[in-house]
């Protein structure tokens, strides 16, 4: 106990439910440490003699995204377990139950194959050539209309700023490079968040709607309530800014590949970040 150093990875041996954990800070008397099982606990050292863990074994995705001090504090954490029970409880099959599946999927699914059928690499590069700016906007309204994702009120700046004649070139040269650019993805959404901000809709929803929808193997969809709340609960780091940016969104984007990773050791099998962002949805809610 006396060689523990912050960040350390240790267990507990006595509590092997606990999992592996994360030293936090270490004092003259009291260790506090973060568990993937259980949360943050302050042990006394003349009580317990942690066990340290090092190599293949100390690896752990959480452990390496834990959210700040202040974060820490104030969380009621919920386990992964923990937020697949809950999962389990609205959907009891899982991600195939018929409800999930009419209500979660479905939706965003079509809205996947209609944008490859309406707004895939060829067809989009087709209207750009042709100047049919218009045209691809329309195509955007329709795509976005069959999926879930974004409510009325959500809907309506988005719609109101395509409509916008003097915003449709913009617009629709910045969603093709955003989806098809062969520059870094990191300058494509940069890029993108600047035509958003031209049209006076930089916002998280518009931002990341377009890459999930096209690309739901890969990218994430981030709705800011929810995001915030279910990274609170799983004290995930995510360095949330009200302003869209992508040093946040590549953090969301490991919590997202994170869950897609773990949760079939937890008895789901996600298909895809559709499936993912719909169980970050239900981490998200206020039980």
């Amino acid at each position: 106990m006396n060689n523990l150093a912050q960040g350390d990875r240790v267990f507990h041996p006595n509590k092997k439910a606990w999992g592996l954990g994360k030293v936090l800070s270490v004092s003259a008397d009291n260790i506090d440490v973060f568990f993937v099982g259980t949360g943050s606990k302050r042990l006394a050292k003349s009580f317990v003699q942690l066990e340290i863990v090092e190599g293949a074994a100390a690896k752990n995705s959480l452990l390496d995204n834990l959210g700040d001090a202040s974060q820490l504090a104030g969380a009621d954490y919920v386990s992964l377990p923990t937020a697949v029970e809950r999962f389990l409880a609205t959907y009891p099959d899982g991600f195939v139950t018929s409800a999930f599946v009419k209500e979660e999927r479905e939706p965003n699914l079509q809205a996947h194959q209609f944008c490859i059928q309406l707004l895939g690499e060829k067809e989009i590069a087709e209207l750009i050539a042709e100047q049919r700016y218009p045209d691809i906007c329309d195509r955007v309204r329709h795509v976005e209309s069959v999926s879930n994702l974004l409510t009325k009120s959500e809907k309506t700046p988005l719609y109101a700023a395509l409509d916008l004649p003097e915003n449709q070139k913009i617009f629709a040269m910045g969603f093709a490079d955003l989806l098809y650019g062969k520059d870094s993805e990191e300058y494509r959404f940069k890029l993108f968040l600047r035509v958003l901000d031209l049209l006076e809709i930089k916002r998280w929803h518009y931002a990341t709607l377009f890459g999930f929808i096209r690309f739901p193997q890969e990218k994430a969809f981030i709705k800011p309530t929810e995001i915030q709340n279910a990274a609170k609960a799983l004290c995930w780091r995510i360095n949330y800014k009200p302003e869209a940016n992508w040093a946040s969104y590549t953090a969301v984007l490991r919590l997202y590949n994170h869950l897609l990773a773990n949760l079939a050791d937890e008895g789901l099998s996600p298909r895809d970040m559709i499936d993912v962002h719909s169980f970050i949805a239900s981490v998200g809610r206020k039980k």
